[in-house]
């Protein structure tokens, strides 16, 4: 099975930062100011949240292997990215839970190996724990396909 999702993200605050730091550091000054960032959905940026307990995603779709594309645009500090990504289904379910902090996806999809391609119907954001799942139209079969 393979996965798709294409995103975009604004980076101004991290840009911004770069521009504005004074560190004497080795790396790039936006490393020094990264907790600078605000979230890409209009948060401010705010002090660091209380630690929340671990809590693992959901084990009915597992990644096997990933490949991702970045794409900055350094003029209106954006990026838009896509994300493929091979798993195993091992639960059959319409729905994958996946980790996303500050990220916008604009379209995803996964192709059943010989089948066409299937559009996500829905995104549900869970900003808290930066997450989100993607629903579909058909369930993902029970199996290994890559």
């Amino acid at each position: 099975l393979a996965l798709c999702a294409h995103w975009a993200s604004p980076f101004a605050s991290i840009a911004a930062a770069a521009v504005s730091s004074s560190s004497s550091s080795s790396f790039p000054p936006f490393f020094s100011n990264f907790s600078t960032v605000s979230s890409s959905r209009g948060a401010a940026a705010a002090a660091m949240p209380e630690k929340r307990p671990f809590e693992r995603l959901p084990t009915e779709v597992r990644p096997i292997n990933y490949g991702l594309c970045l794409k900055p645009d350094l003029i209106d500090f954006t990026f838009e990215g896509k994300l493929e990504a091979a798993v195993e289904v091992k639960q059959s379910t319409n729905q994958i839970v996946m980790n996303c902090a500050d990220i916008d996806i604009i379209t995803a999809s996964y192709a059943p190996e010989g089948d066409e391609e299937i559009h996500a119907t829905g995104f549900n954001y869970q900003n808290e724990d930066e997450k989100v799942t993607l629903s579909f139209p058909s369930t993902l079969q029970k199996g290994k396909i890559v």
